[in-house]
Order: structure tokens, then C-alpha cells, then sequence
């Protein structure tokens, strides 16, 4: 996958910078050479490697190698996160000197705390978190809902990115063990099971054979799963690697919905199930098409959609009255999300109006799963663990 100039730039001034400061600071207390030395240690170790995944990443197709790398990218947070976090403090307490006229040290050892903190915060979201999903569980009154599917249990899960896992199946064997305890009458999955490659999908069938459901597993394709996160030699071989993705997910057991739907039936009635391609505000791509999936559909009937980008939702969906619930992935909380005197917190909310759970728009619901793997860095810090939702469906009562 690309690993993009503005970011090199950012992680390589990230990195100088802090280790700048504690040389002067070292320096200016007659440390040891050696002391002096083992300060830049990590800043070489990292320039290096960050320049090699600058050069190597955009064409990594094996999944060890690029969990490797997220594995650096984890230990230079580790390393430099609180390394600024101190900084930061101590600046401010500089400041407060400047203005009390007095030397005080309080808010410097704040500083050290915070940074602890910090750390112990991050080897949670990578050593505890990703192997420990959480089942959310909603209920749901759909107008229109036919009374034989009152209690239909719809498990989602969503953006698994399975190249993370560098091939271990450890990751995901424990949501697999809970998504089967949920005792689904479907199985949705919306989007994202790839970072870029058909490669990321080897050896993974006999666990996902293992989901089960009493109707049927569905499958919708999220902006990873295209491949445009690469540079490909030729049209023809990106084209080759979709086609493989798009085949691994049905051989997972899973049927595809490519701006498609099904009916599912209960006892005599029918409801829809929707799958549109992927639909995202620029930078990610537009390929689904409302207008296809909803062709043939019939008038009347409660329709569940799943669209990955939840700004689909607000873009389009809304306009169409008829698409009672949309099921969407794609934000992951951002890996970093936490509950703030009732109210959730995270970098998610600069980007998208609607980034986790369940939202509302006049009587027209979107969930939004966490999703279950992770991409960038191997961390669920805070309240973004891995989510399996379980969602039940009930008339809504009529006035």
C-alpha cells in the first residue's frame, strides 16, 4: 500500500525533533556519550525504516511483511507519543516559570505521568483489544415489517483487513466462537475484508466456512477491497486481483451483493436485503449504484442495505424512504475512541457526521460497526474494540 510522501515527512519530524530536544538537554546536563548516543538510537533505527516501507510498501504483497510494518509504525508511538506528551509538558511548565518568576517542577512531573499513562493506554489497544470483539446488541422497530419477522436476527461484522493479521487466524477465532453463540438468521458482512491484495485471503476459508447462520451469509465490498490503494503494472492485472477478492469472499461462504439484492423470506412474507458497491465521498471512490440495486426491487417492502461508507447514508440513502436500515463499517471509531462523561470521543467525529452505532433520520435508521480488524497501526485503543453487532428486528407499532 502506498505510504505517502506528507506522512514520511510527518513521521520523520516527529521523530528528529523530540530526540533534538533531549540531546540539548542531555547535553546541557554533561551527560555520558553514551547516554547521548543511545538517545538517537531509535531516531536511526526509524529514518531507516521508514524509508524502506516509503519504497516497499506500494507493491507488499505479503501479509507478514505489512503487519511487520505496522508493528514499527506501533513502536515508534510507543516510543515518541510520550516522548512529545513530556515535552508538551514541559513547555508549560516553562511557561508558568516565565510567569510565577519561580522555578516549579509540578507540571513537568505531570508530564512523566501522562506519558505513562500513555503507554500503558497503547499496549492495551495492541496486546488486549484486538483479540477481545465485543457483541453490541440492538433492537429495532422497522415500519412496515411483516409481523412473521418479528424477533430476525441480522449479525454484522465489518472490516476485517485481513492482510493485519500477518496470517494469524488467532486474531479472529474468538469472534468467530461469538458471532456462532448470536444464533443469526443472517450473517452481513459490509466491506473491507483485504488492505489491497487477493494474497491476504490464503489459507483463511476453513475458519470463515466455520460462520453460521440459519438462512444465509452476505457480503458487500468496502474501498480496500478494490485494490486502488496500490500501483498496479497494468489495468489488466488490477482488474485480475478484484475478480480473486470478489471470488475468496464467495469461497468464504459469503453470497455477494454488487449493487444486487435478495429476498429473504419468513413463514409467507418478504423483506429485502440490499448490497450496493462501495459509495464514499472523495478521496474514496463512488462504484455502487442505488439505481441498479434498487431495480427490480418491490414497492412496499421493508429493504435493509449495505453500503460501507456511512456517508452514503446523508449523500444518498435519505432520499429513498424505502431503505428502512443501512448497515455500514468503514470509519473503525478510528481505532481510538473513548466515552467522555457519557459522550463518545473520537478523531472519527472530525471526518464524518455519523462514525459509530445506531442513528436516526426520520424513522430511517444507519448502524455503524466498529469492525473487527485494523489497518495502519495494530491497536483498538479505548472503546474501539473489535464489534460484532447483533441487531433484531420488530414491527414498529402503529398509531
Amino acid at each position: 500500500m502506498r505510504f505517502y510522501t506528507l506522512a514520511l515527512v510527518f513521521l520523520l519530524l516527529t521523530v528528529i525533533l523530540p530526540d533534538l530536544f533531549f540531546y540539548f538537554k542531555l547535553k546541557k546536563h554533561r551527560a555520558n556519550p553514551l547516554l547521548i548516543i543511545l538517545n538517537f538510537l531509535p531516531a536511526a533505527f526509524f529514518l531507516v525504516a521508514f524509508l524502506v516501507m516509503k519504497f516497499t510498501s506500494d507493491e507488499n504483497y505479503n501479509p507478514r511483511t505489512f503487519n511487520t510494518y505496522m508493528w514499527i509504525n506501533f513502536s515508534y508511538m510507543l516510543v515518541y507519543i510520550p516522548k512529545l506528551i513530556y515535552i508538551l509538558f514541559h513547555f508549560l511548565n516553562y511557561l508558568v516559570n516565565l510567569f510565577l518568576k519561580e522555578k516549579i517542577y509540578l507540571i513537568r512531573y505531570a508530564g512523566v505521568l501522562v506519558a505513562m499513562f500513555a503507554i500503558i493506554l497503547m499496549a492495551h489497544g495492541a496486546f488486549v483489544n484486538p483479540k477481545n470483539p465485543q457483541v453490541r446488541t440492538v433492537e429495532l422497530a422497522v415500519e412496515g415489517l411483516p409481523e412473521a419477522f418479528r424477533g430476525y436476527k441480522i449479525v454484522q461484522i465489518s472490516d476485517i483487513h485481513l492482510g493485519s493479521f500477518g496470517g494469524r487466524q488467532s486474531y479472529l477465532e474468538p469472534a468467530v466462537k461469538l458471532i456462532n453463540e448470536q444464533d443469526a438468521d443472517i450473517i452481513v458482512f459490509t466491506g473491507d475484508m483485504v488492505n489491497n491484495y487477493q494474497e491476504e485471503m490464503r489459507g483463511w476459508d476453513p475458519l470463515f466456512q466455520q460462520l453460521e447462520s440459519r438462512v444465509g451469509k452476505y457480503a458487500i465490498l468496502g474501498n480496500h477491497d478494490y485494490g486502488d490503494y496500490s500501483s498496479w503494472d497494468n489495468p489488466a492485472q488490477k482488474s485480475a486481483n478484484l475478480d480473486s477478492v470478489k471470488q475468496n469472499i464467495r469461497d468464504f461462504g459469503f453470497t455477494l451483493l454488487l449493487n444486487q439484492h435478495v429476498d429473504l423470506v419468513r413463514d409467507n412474507d418478504t423483506i429485502q436485503l440490499l448490497g450496493v458497491e462501495n459509495w464514499g465521498k472523495p478521496p474514496f471512490p463512488k462504484y455502487g449504484s442505488l439505481t441498479k440495486t434498487l431495480k427490480g426491487t418491490k414497492p412496499g417492502k421493508p429493504k435493509i442495505l449495505l453500503s460501507h461508507d456511512p456517508s452514503h447514508w446523508r449523500g444518498e440513502i435519505l432520499d429513498y424512504p424505502e431503505i428502512a436500515l443501512t448497515l455500514s463499517g468503514h470509519t473503525h471509531a478510528a481505532q481510538l475512541a473513548f466515552n467522555w462523561y457519557g459522550k463518545k470521543v473520537s478523531p472519527s467525529s472530525w471526518m464524518y457526521k455519523e462514525w459509530d452505532g445506531l442513528y436516526e433520520d426520520n424513522g430511517q435508521y444507519l448502524y455503524i460497526n466498529r469492525g473487527l480488524g485494523f489497518i495502519g497501526i495494530p491497536v483498538r485503543i479505548g472503546i474501539s474494540r473489535p464489534e460484532i453487532t447483533v441487531i433484531q428486528l420488530i414491527p414498529a407499532a402503529k398509531e
